[in-house]
């Protein structure tokens, strides 16, 4: 039975030049190129995660070096603690 499931060819379309073609569907073809399209800008959208997190650490990791050179800059003078470098003045006689 024609028509029954079976769609047969795909209609012919002149196009005026001396050449017909054949119409057809390109469903998969679409469907490949979505895919495709997803993994790519899936990959750059992780490596870009991936760089930004990186940045971040990094910031942290030079504030947490700051403020050990800044802390060990003190002298100790206020302490009091034995090898400071406060000057000892001699009791003074009177």
């Amino acid at each position: 039975m024609p028509g029954a499931g079976d769609r047969g060819k795909a209609p012919a379309r002149w196009l005026g030049t001396g050449l017909l073609v054949e119409e057809v569907d390109n469903t998969v073809t679409l469907i490949i190129l979505a895919v495709v399209g997803g993994v790519i800008g899936l990959l750059i959208l992780i490596l870009l995660i991936k760089k930004f997190i990186i940045f971040i650490l990094k910031k942290t990791r030079e504030k947490k070096k700051e403020c050990l050179v800044s802390s060990s800059g003190n002298d100790n003078t206020e302490n009091g603690l034995p090898g400071s470098k406060a000057e000892e003045k001699p009791p003074s006689k009177v």
